[in-house]
């Protein structure tokens, strides 16, 4: 048997062969195999860093791989099968490059490049030490009121990171701004890390994160609300009133010291404003008189906007007017159901004083009629500003007639 098997062990490997590269062939012709890059990214994770040491300026390392795989595994793989790293195990400082190392979670599959092969960073020792927090006060509170002296709490703050970084830190800054405030103004801020010339420092973290800073606002005298009242000086013309008066603003903050304040009398008036004559609406720009001592908040500058509407008196008149017939053919005389026609007029007070039957006209149109009885609506013409209230009555029954010329007898 032994003899055998020495005899024929070249022929038995040599089938063994044979069988596992028709094996081979099949299975390649059923699942090919494929080459190529993997589609997305893959981040680089730092492995097996001293506790002690800190690694930085990797910036978000990412990394491409080319794979071969079978055709069946390149349709379900996923980046959750990509594990790319560093390994740091037991590196010095300073400025490193490292090579970048891929494992495939499935398999068969081989990483055949990697892109870039190896990432920069820097390794460093990890410092701690307590910064005390500084606030700066960005801004003025309102006028009449001014920004004290800020509380915070904690009045320290431990940062942490490279010891190089760390060594940079001088103070860690909240900046608060107060611009136009006249209350406290409370809240969380994060702190800035700055070095020497107040220039950011990086790679740095800072426990707690952030911190409560209190800025009270106190008010420098007395402020108040004060209404404005408008001062005048003459009257609008004649049959002229004023209907209707806006000032812009309304109410007005002063701000003083409290004796000052107090005794102002709830108003502030205006510079006297001219109503002398005035027959027309206008808008104008006052100064406020301000007493000695008092200063204006709010608006900045003490000036009001005073709007007046002036508009005619008005005024009713009623007058009896006889009518005009107009149009009458030489040979027609008219007769007509009335003397008058009695009307009553609205109009500006100025005008109405003075108007006079003279001053209207009703006219009965009577062109072109041929003899009969007619109701005719009389047009009556009133001066410009006066508008016609009724007319009573409102039509009038006019009988033409033909003049008969008498027939002397013949001698």
């Amino acid at each position: 048997m032994s003899r055998w098997l020495g005899q024929n062990i070249s022929l038995f490997l040599a089938s063994l062969l044979l069988a596992f590269f028709f094996w081979a062939v099949a299975i390649e012709t059923e699942d090919p195999t494929q080459q190529g890059p993997f589609a997305l990214s893959i981040p680089v994770e730092i492995m097996n860093l001293d506790d002690d040491m800190i690694a930085y300026d990797i910036n978000g390392a990412r990394v491409r791989v080319e794979l071969r795989a079978p055709q069946s595994i390149w349709k379900d793989l996923n980046l959750e099968d990509m594990h790319a790293y560093i390994d740091l195990t037991n590196v010095s400082t300073g400025t490193l490059s490292v090579p970048v190392h891929v494992d495939v979670q499935v398999s068969p599959v081989q990483v055949l490049k990697i892109t870039p092969a190896t990432v920069s960073l820097t390794v460093e020792e990890i410092a701690e030490k307590e910064v005390t927090v500084t606030v700066r006060v960005k801004g003025t509170a309102i006028f009449g009121y001014k920004a004290e002296e800020p509380v915070v709490i904690p009045q320290t703050v431990r940062v942490r990171g490279p010891a190089s970084w760390v060594a940079q830190v001088t103070q860690a800054q909240v900046t608060v701004d107060v611009q136009g405030q006249q209350s406290d103004v409370r809240g969380d801020y994060q702190p800035e890390l700055l070095d020497q010339n107040e220039h950011n420092v990086s790679f740095v973290e800072v426990v707690p994160k952030v911190v409560t800073v209190n800025v009270p606002i106190s008010q420098l005298g007395y402020v108040r609300d004060l209404a404005v009242t408008v001062a005048w000086e003459g009257r609008p013309a004649a049959g002229y009133r004023i209907a209707n008066l806006v000032v812009n603003p309304q109410i007005v903050k002063v701000f003083g010291r409290v004796e000052v304040v107090k005794a102002v009398p709830g108003y502030l008036q205006t510079q006297p404003v001219s109503l002398e004559g005035l027959t027309e609406s206008m808008t104008t720009t006052v100064a406020l008189q301000m007493p000695e001592g008092l200063s204006l908040i709010a608006p900045p500058r003490p000036y009001v906007t005073v709007s007046l509407t002036v508009e005619a008196i008005q005024s009713a008149l009623t007058l009896a007017v006889t009518p005009t017939v107009r149009g009458l053919a030489a040979e027609m005389t008219a007769t007509l159901s009335t003397e008058s026609v009695v009307l009553i007029l609205n109009g500006p007070l100025a005008i109405m004083e003075h108007l006079q039957s003279a001053d209207v006209r009703v006219v009965l149109d009577v062109t072109r009629l041929m003899p009969g009885d007619y109701t005719i609506i009389p047009t009556v013409h009133v001066p410009k500003g006066v508008t016609i209230q009724n007319v009573i009555p409102e039509a009038v029954l006019v009988r033409i007639e033909r003049v008969v010329t008498p027939v002397l007898p013949y001698r």
